[in-house]
């Protein structure tokens, strides 16, 4: 576990739930809770991520590429700065309004193909957030695609 190896700590998982999704214990009986949710470039992405749409395989881009040279879509494009910062403060506002209880943290996986650097952009997203923070006593954190990175928005 990524947080684990951040902060030298040994949690395990010993519970999935819905709300949080997961329940956390180390070796001294802390608890931490996971809330969990997910980013997406596009529509259907997070099913993509999930195994449930192949709306972003190699065919579908085919199929959209031809549509674009029609001229019967226009070509979609992902920017840091732009829609993907914008998603990633909605999906964060969405989860601040709920209370999940105390040891909790909200984990936004970012299931964009794009391996963005959030450092870039995480004072604006804290901006962004700031009006209804205060659910998330153990912060709110951004695992990256490739899962090998965590970004700590609070």
């Amino acid at each position: 576990m990524l947080f684990n190896q951040h902060f030298g700590t040994d949690f395990q998982i010993v519970k999935l739930g819905d709300a949080p999704d997961v329940h956390c214990q180390n070796s001294k009986g802390a608890e931490l809770n996971l809330e969990i949710t997910l980013t997406e470039d596009r529509p259907r992405d997070i099913q993509t991520s999930l195994g449930r749409s192949s709306h972003r395989s190699s065919e579908a881009l085919a199929e959209h590429n031809k549509r674009v040279s029609e001229g019967k879509e226009n070509p979609q494009f992902s920017c840091l700065s732009g829609n993907v910062l914008t998603q990633m403060a909605n999906r964060i506002n969405k989860k601040l309004v709920n209370s999940y209880g105390q040891n909790t943290a909200l984990v936004v996986r970012d299931t964009s193909g794009v391996d963005w650097d959030w450092n870039i952009v995480i004072e604006e997203l804290k901006e962004m957030t700031k009006s209804v923070r205060g659910h998330f006593d153990k912060g709110i954190w951004i695992l990256n695609h490739t899962k090998t990175k965590l970004y700590q928005v609070t």
